[in-house]
């Protein structure tokens, strides 16, 4: 653990004479707090920046090199290509993010990578995780369904479906196990983690917005905001990576899945698969919060085992607005969010 940071889940209490506890008064933010996050915001600004003209450049670099014939388009590089594109516009980026955040908050190290606090935790984070996919994307059909019947029509991005076991295994490794790791330890390594310090509520919404707006179009960004938020709860209260990681890759693994059984024709095979499995999920993740807030318990288990709190004083995160301001006015995050947003909303057309 950092040396300038509490230990997760601990509360910083103050006494008066009378024994009374009570949170420790709020105090101003110093100017070298203000200073650290503005730098911290900077360099994931650019960070997100990289990222954006990476992908740009990435991607015309392919149509280019497919188009001249300098590269054989076969299936097999087709998926070599997307896990290579991968790596480079989210890992490289990030991981120079992460490096230069240790630097600037002087930490030992960024990333939870320990195994979560115990099993019976993480089998519980995995329920609630499950049942945030289906919630998520409930909530995501409903809003583009309501938007199209007021005339707003988003463009969809339509991932490729495999027709071999062959085509499977490789879409699997490009587009569920690779970029469920490389995500969280963006996500919810680099950003969630170098944010936490400044306090848990402001780090959870500020990466799960970033999440969002991150995948581009208006179809995902709903889902990927909410589902965000959600992994970001669950890496803090498992204190592990690997959580939010084992979740996306769970989601990822069930959409490719989805996919090839959709192209397959059977309408209602598909249903009856998909139905099933959300029930599944939404039992699974039911279960996992009467357990997880120990409900089954009677009234003497109403209580979470995790207490919000993250690596900072008390004092610390009650600045949440500050933390907002100071991270919205770094330059390079202003121009970042800027150009997301911008990407965001090219995919909205108004009028049908």
């Amino acid at each position: 653990m950092d040396n300038n940071q509490a230990p997760y889940g601990r509360v910083n209490t103050v006494y008066d004479e009378a024994g009374q506890s009570g949170q420790l008064p709020v105090t101003p933010m110093s100017k070298d707090t203000k200073i650290e996050i503005l730098k911290v915001s900077g360099i994931l600004g650019i960070s997100i920046l990289l990222f954006h003209f990476l992908s740009e450049w990435t991607g015309g670099m392919v149509v280019k090199l497919v188009n001249s014939g300098a590269v054989p388009y076969t299936y097999t590089i087709q998926q070599v290509i997307q896990i290579l594109y991968t790596l480079l516009t989210i890992l490289v980026p990030f991981a120079i993010g992460a490096f230069f955040v240790k630097k600037v908050q002087k930490r030992d190290k960024l990333l939870p990578l320990e195994k979560p606090k115990s099993g019976i935790l993480f089998v519980e984070a995995l329920g609630i995780g499950l049942m945030a996919i289906v919630i998520a994307n409930a909530v995501t059909a409903s809003f583009v369904s309501f938007s199209e019947s007021h005339g707003v029509t988003f463009d969809s991005y339509k991932p490729e479906s495999p027709t071999s076991v062959y085509q499977f295994l490789w879409i699997l490794l490009s587009n569920a196990i690779v970029p469920a790791i490389v995500e969280e330890f963006a996500l919810r390594g680099v950003l969630l983690q170098s944010l936490r310090k400044y306090g848990d509520a402001f780090a959870v919404l500020a990466s799960a917005i970033l999440f969002g707006i991150m995948h581009g179009n208006m179809t995902q960004a709903p889902f990927a905001f909410i589902l965000g938020a959600v992994l970001a709860i669950l890496v803090i209260m498992t204190g592990s990576l690997w959580t939010s990681m084992a979740i996306h890759l769970i989601n990822n693994t069930y959409s490719v899945f989805m996919n090839a059984l959709l192209d397959r024709g059977d309408d209602l095979m598909t249903s009856m698969v998909m139905v099933s499995l959300n029930t599944l999920a939404l039992i699974y993740g039911a279960i996992a919060l009467v357990y997880l807030f120990g409900l089954h318990r009677g009234k003497e288990g109403l209580k979470a085992r995790y207490m919000p709190g993250g690596p900072a004083k008390e004092g610390i995160r009650t600045w949440r607005w500050q933390a907002w301001l100071y991270t919205l006015i770094s330059p390079t995050m202003l121009v970042a969010l800027a150009l997301l947003f911008a990407e965001l909303f090219e995919t909205v057309h108004f009028g049908g």
